[in-house]
């Protein structure tokens, strides 16, 4: 259950912000984490697909960050700690003081009402990284920041390159937009998988090669016919599922990398090593968030090469959060990527 609440606004360190959030995406895990999957201590204000402006800011914030209030800017949602091993090597997306201390935004631990994104303003703390927008973006393709940053990372930890072959599994939000940061790196083709038409279609739009509704039979043949016969060089799996998990090893040529990006919700995985990895000699990684993809996922949003807004299907008010979920969860209207909107009121 969620239900909405009016506080203060925090007060400001010198280094700290206050972010005016325009919209918040809600993400799977936000689900994952409403359904129980995770438990954060509460109260838990949540979001962190957010974006918006500068509204305020404490005395030295504004020469420390070059910024001026009024900027468009994403913040990331992972704040670092700065001394642990995992942040001192760059790492700082599996920090691992996040979980226990609740650095990361929406934390577990709110140390100020204005901790999460689905809320009118966001307290950026000090040690939060803030990037701002070079050039002006529409609101709604500037809110696909975070989502297009996470695949940004998967596509980095692949080492895709111009002509690699690069097969998605599952045209999510993730999977759509990993489309484009794989097309952005070079990919060619890129295709994509899934059981529902509408987000193909979609997926086309947005620069998918060739796109496959594995519903319909025939799609490892058809994966193999489009990579000469070998596999694809790069297989990204969002859609958190096992049989998807599980179809990535299949598609992935001998010497291959998967990249495993899809959350589950802790559900777990049956594969045969021997025929799935070893002797394929398979490179397999996790992809966790979306540490040093931000500014790379800005950048192609500000070059305006790919429709983004077709993601957006959907806007709500604070207040209708849980018909938004229920929206999601029974998969009505073609939804793909609901956004929150704190300014929009209703009758």
């Amino acid at each position: 259950m969620m239900e909405l609440r009016e506080f203060d606004k925090p007060t400001l360190g010198p280094k700290d912000l206050l972010m005016k959030i325009k919209y918040c995406g809600i993400c799977a895990s936000d689900i994952h984490t409403w359904e129980g999957a995770w438990q954060p201590r509460y109260p838990y204000i949540p979001g962190h697909e957010f974006i918006g402006e500068v509204a305020e800011a404490g005395e030295e914030a504004l020469e420390w960050r070059g910024l001026n209030t009024g900027d468009q800017v994403a913040v990331e949602m992972i704040i670092p700690c700065y001394r642990c091993k995992w942040c001192m090597q760059g790492l700082y997306n599996l920090c691992i003081y996040d979980r226990e201390y609740g650095y990361n935004i929406p934390t577990s631990t709110p140390q100020t009402p204005s901790w999460g994104g689905y809320s009118q303003y966001l307290y950026v703390p000090e040690n939060a990284i803030v990037h701002k927008f070079h050039k002006g973006v529409d609101w709604k393709e500037g809110a696909v920041t975070e989502p297009l940053a996470v695949s940004c990372r998967a596509v980095n930890l692949a080492q895709i390159s111009s002509g690699n072959s690069a097969a998605v599994v599952g045209p999510g939000m993730i999977g759509l937009t990993a489309v484009v940061a794989a097309k952005a790196a070079g990919a060619n083709p890129v295709i994509l998988l899934g059981t529902r038409d509408y987000r193909l279609r979609v997926g086309e739009a947005l620069g998918a090669d060739y796109t496959i509704n594995v519903s319909e039979g025939g799609f490892f043949q058809r994966v193999m016919e489009l990579t000469d016969g070998i596999g694809s060089d790069v297989v990204l799996e969002t859609a958190g599922a096992e049989s998807a998990q599980a179809l990535s090893f299949k598609l992935a040529r001998k010497g291959g990398k998967v990249v495993l990006v899809g959350l589950s919700g802790e559900k777990k995985l049956t594969i045969t090593p021997d025929s799935d990895i070893v002797t394929k000699e398979l490179t397999v990684k996790g992809s966790m968030l979306s540490a040093h993809a931000y500014q790379q996922s800005m950048r192609i949003i500000e070059s305006g090469t790919f429709p983004l807004k077709r993601l957006i299907t959907h806007v709500f008010p604070l207040k209708d959060v849980d018909r938004a979920y229920e929206l999601i969860l029974k998969r009505e209207d073609n939804v793909l990527k609901v956004l929150l909107d704190p300014w929009l009121q209703t009758e």
